[in-house]
């Protein structure tokens, strides 16, 4: 099962200027079987989500990109969203092992080179020290949205801290859709499925644009 599991939508990003019905669009030129729409802190209502996913016959997961003091962490299998407050990455952790289920660091080497600050530079021992790294399952190794140097330390440091290797393409518009697709063994059903699916580490992350 291929599926974009990073994505931005109008309905709650005001960053993205693309739609749902867009971006199902974009995932049907891609050829993918669904994706997971990660607003920013906010998650669709499960009725939401069922009714893009039966409009267009594909596959929509439900999840959230939470800004924290620590940086970004996507997160699956929680419904509670932090509306004005900036939760640390503990507390975070604390809510989502509370409801089963899974925080990734997304894009944790994101910076400098994207903005416009010069090349990132840091190393692997100093990455490792990272406080949120402590605070979550796994680290996105592939994104849409930073280089591929950016990329490749967030692979080292996943390596290094036994953490999950994650990716999504992090789209805000229909042409970045399926940038990075992770290609699942199984069939999942819901978001139980897809959390376990990702503990159990049978996928492979893949940059395909």
């Amino acid at each position: 099962m291929n599926l974009d599991l990073h994505i931005h939508t109008t309905a709650y990003s005001s960053c993205s200027v693309m739609s749902p019905d867009e971006l199902m669009l974009a995932v049907i030129a891609e050829n993918l079987d669904g994706v997971c729409i990660t607003e920013h802190n906010r998650i669709w209502s499960r009725e939401e989500a069922e009714e893009l996913s039966q409009r267009y016959g594909l596959a929509v997961f439900r999840g959230m990109e939470v800004t924290t003091t620590g940086g970004d962490i996507l997160v699956f299998g929680m419904e509670e969203e932090p509306g004005g407050e900036l939760w640390n990455p503990a507390v975070l952790k604390q809510k989502v092992d509370s409801a089963g289920g899974i925080a990734i660091a997304a894009h944790p080497f994101r910076g400098f080179l994207l903005f416009g600050f010069g090349t990132f530079q840091t190393d692997l021992k100093q990455s490792l020290d990272n406080p949120t790294f402590s605070h979550v399952h796994g680290l996105e190794v592939c994104n849409g949205m930073v280089t591929d140097e950016e990329s490749a330390l967030a692979e080292q440091a996943a390596e290094a801290l036994g953490l999950i290797k994650f990716g999504g393409s992090d789209a805000h518009k229909a042409a970045s859709v399926g940038t990075c697709v992770t290609r699942f063994e199984d069939t999942l059903r819901d978001e139980k499925d897809l959390i376990q699916a990702i503990l159990s580490g049978r996928f492979l992350v893949e940059r395909m644009k």
